[in-house]
């Protein structure tokens, strides 16, 4: 029996260490924070969508002279996924509710849209307005968009 016993506790060793690592890439897989701004005339939208493994980066401009579109990516570390994770509470992010359209008015809006596993939340208010609970997360996003402005 102590022969047996061996060999099995390994097996369940590693077995139990696997579906915990599973586990743990598929929360950060089913996990997508899109964080943009929109705004009325021909100003149009610029966001991001950032996941566990990159961040990518639309501009959409309707008309003037800087009409177009511009779109590009890139890799995100884990150490910097973790740290933008770390930067706000989920489950406090889950009962915010800011609904604004200054858009509808011609201004300006800025928008947060998590969604985990098939489910989402998206917040939408002037880009002035503080977020009690959320100012280090906006302005992790914030500076990622940026980064993305410095590489033109």
């Amino acid at each position: 029996m102590g022969k047996i016993s061996g060999p099995i506790i390994l097996f369940l060793t590693v077995l139990l260490a696997s579906s915990c690592f599973r586990d743990h890439s598929e929360v950060k897989e089913n996990f997508v924070i899109e964080f943009g701004t929109q705004c009325g005339w021909c100003a149009g939208e610029e966001y991001i969508e950032v996941s566990y493994s990159q961040v990518e980066y639309l501009r959409e401009i309707p008309c003037g002279e800087d009409k177009g579109i511009t779109a590009r990516s890139k890799k995100i570390s884990s150490l910097d996924w973790d740290s933008l994770r770390a930067s706000f509470d989920y489950d406090y992010f889950l009962t915010l509710d800011h609904n604004e359209c200054n858009v509808c008015v011609d201004g300006c809006d800025e928008w947060i849209k998590i969604t985990s596993n098939g489910s989402s939340h998206e917040i939408r208010y002037a880009p002035s307005l503080d977020i009690n609970g959320m100012e280090k997360f906006r302005k992790k996003l914030k500076e990622m968009i940026v980064d993305f402005h410095e590489a033109n």
